[in-house]
């Protein structure tokens, strides 16, 4: 977790969440809901208990992605949300909330706070992992879940073209100025598989999150291509995007498990006297 921990207040609602996961991406349009969804969906598949938020309150697409868009939520206590279960998902989001044809027309700091309430105001109960699909850009709101909330680490998503990699290292260097770990990076869109002549297209250039990965030293933890879905059928429902989420899963668990035995073992231990 990020240097500040032993300074944060955490919400009681989140107290049963063993860890939180920030998806970030510096750019917009590079397909970090599709990668947050994914991502909850794999792990609930390897029997994990995973919530997911919509951290996006200007535009939240994930009410539509998963097709909850009509669903109500419930509130308990007059404060208290009630997380939709949807595909074992427990989720909120925004979208839930406000109207679809109703934009909201905030400043910064309200549209943190709005942020802050949907994560601290929803009943979790006891997850393993809770992930969090922040908005593009390095404004007011990444900066208030980074100092604001317990995050176990980052994943970053990017495309390969050179204005994506440019605009995720201003999104890296903010990670790595708040001291919050980072799990890796996740290059999307990386190719286009051509079904009638069975080659890959590399329609946005090629190698982009290779480049962050080792410019940082993290790990990339998967390539997704771009895909053309018929009938109804989901990302997962592809051979090659199952594999890879199965290896980002893998490799996530993995580092999320090396992190919090470190911070344990940073953890003066005093012995019991007799």
């Amino acid at each position: 977790m990020s240097e500040n921990l032993n300074s944060l207040r955490i919400p009681k609602t989140l107290m049963k969440v063993k860890s939180l996961i920030g998806v970030f991406s510096a750019k917009g349009g590079v397909g970090k809901s599709m990668v947050s969804l994914n991502l909850a969906k794999s792990l609930v598949n390897q029997g994990y208990k995973v919530g997911l938020v919509d951290g996006d309150i200007y535009g939240p697409s994930q009410p539509l992605m998963m097709n909850a868009s009509n669903m109500k939520i419930e509130v308990k206590d007059e404060k208290i949300l009630k997380p939709l279960i949807v595909e074992k998902i427990s989720f909120m989001s925004m979208g839930l909330i406000s109207s679809e044809k109703m934009p909201v027309i905030w400043r910064g700091p309200m549209v943190s706070g709005a942020v802050m309430q949907l994560l601290s105001q929803t009943e979790w109960g006891e997850l393993d992992y809770l992930i969090i699909d922040t908005p593009p850009g390095t404004g007011d709101i990444q900066l208030t879940i980074m100092q604001r909330l317990p995050i176990t680490g980052a994943i970053v998503v990017t495309t390969p073209e050179d204005i994506s990699v440019s605009d995720t290292r201003k999104g890296l260097e903010m990670i790595k100025k708040l001291s919050v770990p980072l799990l890796g990076i996740i290059e999307n869109m990386s190719y286009f598989k051509c079904l009638d002549c069975n080659k890959s297209h590399f329609i946005f250039g090629k190698g982009g999150g290779e480049t962050l990965a080792k410019e940082y030293k993290i790990d990339l933890l998967g390539t997704l291509p771009l895909l053309n879905l018929e009938n109804n059928l989901t990302i997962l429902d592809d051979k090659i995007c199952k594999k890879e989420f199965d290896k980002i899963v893998y490799l996530v668990d993995q580092k999320v498990k090396e992190l919090k035995m470190k911070t344990s073992e940073a953890i003066p231990q005093t012995p019991l006297k007799n």
